[in-house]
């Protein structure tokens, strides 16, 4: 069966182009991922155990290992830990140079755009570069243009590094754009100067132009969120980009794809002007050039996103064959695409958008054509309405899941009621866009479109919004490993296969066990054994804290939340302690203590209020009159928590051996929210740990008699500030672990005497051992620290 297997590879060219971009891909992963030589070794013994049974041709077998070993080069050669301005960061600067991509807005007159430093000036040293690229977060509600250059002020800086599991990797995605440090500029100062442009540039400046013209002018006629949703569905977000609430609605519906331009946009918008340009009797040559230009026009003025660049390299393909009278086939045009644009950006393949368009396009090559076969084409019509959106649901549940950590369970019915809504809306802007390049009859032309769009868009939001509400649209998931993705996507090739007559009549023995044995290993690879730990875990949240405790027993706390958002921004709780819950599948908090109300303890609290079930939740006072403090009170009420005031050697937790207490000095109020913070101890088979929020040694000193000596962990109070600790304390305590939760601030945290006071403990950072595990077991004590290159946690040898 092998043999013949082997046989129909050779035989057939989508096969033979698919399986050529799948040992380039496994190049790039294993260059990526540093498997490289455990790949190509596994690969190469295939290959020759293949060749010497005779089941594959000597040619072929070449073919693919010097594909493998180009894609090796190719990634290699590009990959690089560092650059330039990334060893010169941090250090506040002015930097000069062009920026490089569309301007993204990001809320609160925040955008951010790629920036081609062509020099920095810093701490009196003036730099030149050639070719150094960095992104810029600049504070303003001007209209910055793609290849203008600028002078910018502010601080040239390290991207967040992602020290805790499951953390967004900021640096490798800056990677995938040749770019390795950021920047980010003070309010107000950056000027435009002057410089040259190459026609290119010229030419690409004038359609991002011309599109924010049009979009101008639509302006007149749509309305917020219309105009938003109009000009994603047409040029894309990476060009427009909608209000935050209408991206939520179109999130939980299974609809976001529908904001950004994607390859269904390209299709809408060839297939209505090849229909009007055939209806005008143009020459059919003429008519498939025109059509060509129209593409290629359209994927300039959305960006160039990945989806986008997919679609129009493959309609294009198919249409120079058109002029040619050579016929493409889909899998083999498709693999051919993918393999041009690794070949040009190998780091595409880490793309969101790259993989999800890819994935999809494939499940519906090779699905679609055994549902949409019916003689009648209005049967068909209606077939592959319904059944488009079912297919591309099944194919991109799983990269879903993995990057987004929720299913939107209505997706399909939202889809199906939208396409033909959004179809007409796409042809409409595109044309509106193009006709209104004649200056004098554009604002005539926007008005007349927008007549009609206007009411097709209300209802794509009322759609999007009734799917969205309904309960438990947006279904959240924990985190699916490579394994079952895999696991998932071979039974769906395994059911598919059934669909083909030749294949089921040869093979149905082998599909059914096959389908059999993924369905068991899938299913088996859910089901997780509890382990009996206690496992206290401290987030790498920079200057700030977080600690998820979790019992012996699997219940869950928290103590402090991480602080909040820069300027408006996403909280620490959210993309980093909520991403960790979230991949693990879990949803409930026993306990959140809130040691005192500073912004880096506290300011995670309502994220996590809000997106789980807390039982309760502690806090030093009900009556603090900080913002902070009161938007807590109020989620906790409006969420069902109980709201606790901490008081001294208050039981917080006793079960199954593991006894959690607070302790707090009402009198420490006096001396500021530091000293009052809730002081926590923990105790567990020999185990003891003692946290002590902000707390320095006056509280302590009034609490002494309440707490445990000889304690194992020290989480040192205030981030290792001077005053926190002293050696009458440390006597005390005695303990033999020191845990600073500290990152890059203005504070001098860590204090170079409280380290030196702390020399006789093994000290521990998260600033430099990234996040820190302890586990709690028989078997006695681990200390485990995060890697960020292994990606997991690895046991310290102490």
């Amino acid at each position: 069966m092998l043999r013949e297997f082997c046989i129909n590879i050779c035989r057939n060219k989508n096969l033979l182009m698919l399986i050529t971009v799948g040992v380039y891909i496994l190049a790039l992963f294993g260059t990526l991922s540093g498997y490289s030589l455990f790949i190509a070794f596994v690969l190469t013994s295939i290959l020759i155990f293949l060749t010497a049974k005779d089941y594959l041709q000597v040619k072929y077998v070449l073919i693919w290992i010097a594909v493998f070993y180009l894609g090796i080069f190719n990634t290699s050669s590009r990959l690089k830990d560092t650059d330039a301005l990334l060893n010169i960061a941090p250090v506040n600067s002015t930097i000069y140079g062009k920026i490089l991509s569309i301007p993204q807005d990001k809320g609160k007159d925040k955008i951010k755009f790629f920036f081609d430093v062509k020099k920095i000036e810093y701490d009196g040293i003036t730099r030149n570069f050639n070719d150094e690229k960095i992104l810029v977060t600049l504070n303003t509600d001007e209209k910055l243009k793609i290849y203008d250059a600028y002078k910018i002020t502010g601080r040239l800086g390290v991207p967040f590094k992602a020290g805790n599991p499951s953390q967004f990797d900021y640096g490798n995605y800056l990677r995938n754009f040749d770019a390795y440090a950021v920047f980010y500029a003070k309010d107000g100062y950056f000027e435009k100067i002057d410089s040259e442009n190459s026609k290119i540039e010229k030419a690409l400046q004038w359609i991002n132009d011309y599109r924010e013209s049009i979009i101008q002018v639509h302006s007149k006629y749509l309305k917020t969120p219309n105009l938003e949703i109009l000009g994603g569905i047409v040029f894309g977000d990476d060009a427009v980009s909608p209000p935050e609430n209408i991206k939520q609605s179109f999130i939980n519906s299974g609809l976001l794809h529908i904001l950004a331009a994607s390859g269904m946009n390209v299709a809408f918008i060839f297939s209505f002007f090849y229909f009007f340009l055939s209806l005008l009797k143009v020459n059919y040559k003429v008519n498939i050039s025109l059509c060509i230009l129209t593409v290629i026009i359209y994927s300039l003025m959305t960006g160039l996103g990945a989806s986008v660049i997919r679609a129009a390299f493959m309609l294009v393909f198919v249409l120079i064959g058109k002029l040619i009278d050579r016929d493409a086939h889909s899998i083999s045009l498709l693999s051919f695409v993918a393999f041009l644009m690794l070949l040009y950006n190998p780091m595409y393949i880490n793309d969101v958008g790259f993989q999800l368009s890819f994935i999809v396009t494939f499940g519906l090559l090779v699905m679609t054509p055994y549902l949409v076969k019916s003689k009648n084409k209005y049967l068909n019509w209606v077939i592959g309405t319904v059944s488009v959106p079912v297919i591309a649901q099944l194919w991109v549940i799983p990269i879903q899941i993995f990057y987004f950590n929720n299913i939107s369970i209505y997706s399909v019915f939202a889809n199906i009621m939208s396409v033909p809504i959004l179809s007409v809306i796409s042809f409409g802007g595109f044309v509106s866009s193009l006709i209104s390049i004649i200056t004098p009859i554009a604002d005539f032309v926007c008005r007349c479109f927008d007549f009609v769009l206007n009411p097709l868009i209300t209802v794509l939001v009322n759609i999007s919004d009734f799917w969205g509400r309904l309960p438990h649209a947006a279904m959240s998931t924990s985190h699916p490993n490579i394994i079952q993705i895999v696991l998932y996507y071979g039974v769906l090739l395994n059911i598919t296969a059934f669909f083909d007559a030749e294949i089921r009549n040869k093979y149905m023995r082998v599909l059914k066990f096959s389908i059999c044995i993924l369905v068991c290993l899938l299913l088996g690879s859910f089901i997780s054994i509890p382990r009996h730990n206690l496992e206290i875990t401290a987030f790498d949240v920079g200057n700030a804290d977080a600690f998820l405790l979790k019992t012996p027993d699997n219940k869950y706390l928290m103590i402090d939340t991480a602080k909040n958002g820069y300027n408006g921004g996403k909280t620490q709780a959210e993309m980093i302690i909520l991403k960790y819950l979230k991949d693990r599948g879990i949803r409930n908090l026993d306990t959140i203590i809130v040691t005192h109300f500073d912004n880096d303890h506290c300011g995670g609290a309502v994220d996590l209020l809000n997106s789980l079930n807390v039982k309760r939740i502690y806090v030093n006072s009900l009556n603090h009159a900080s913002l902070a403090a009161n938007a807590i009170y109020k989620t906790a009420k409006s969420r069902n928590s109980e709201l606790i005031p901490a008081s001294n050697n208050q039981t917080v937790m006793d079960n199954s051996g593991l006894v959690i207490k607070n302790f707090i000095a009402y009198d420490s109020f006096e001396s500021g929210d530091n000293e009052a913070s809730i002081i926590t101890t923990l105790e567990y088979q020999d185990f003891r740990m003692l946290f002590t929020g902000d707390a320095g040694i006056g509280t302590f000193n009034k609490l002494k008699n309440y707490l445990p000596r000889n304690i194992t962990v020290l989480k040192v109070g205030h981030h290792g500030a001077l005053g926190v600790v002293n050696k009458e304390m440390l006597d005390y305590l005695n303990p033999k672990y020191s845990l600073i939760s500290v990152g890059e601030n203005k504070f001098g945290h860590p204090s170079m005497h409280t380290i030196g006071l702390l020399k006789d403990t093994k000290i521990l950072r998260t600033d430099i051992n990234n996040s820190i595990r302890f586990v709690v077991n028989k078997a006695g004590l681990q200390v485990l620290t995060y890697s960020i290159n292994d990606r997991k946690y690895i046991r310290m040898h102490i």
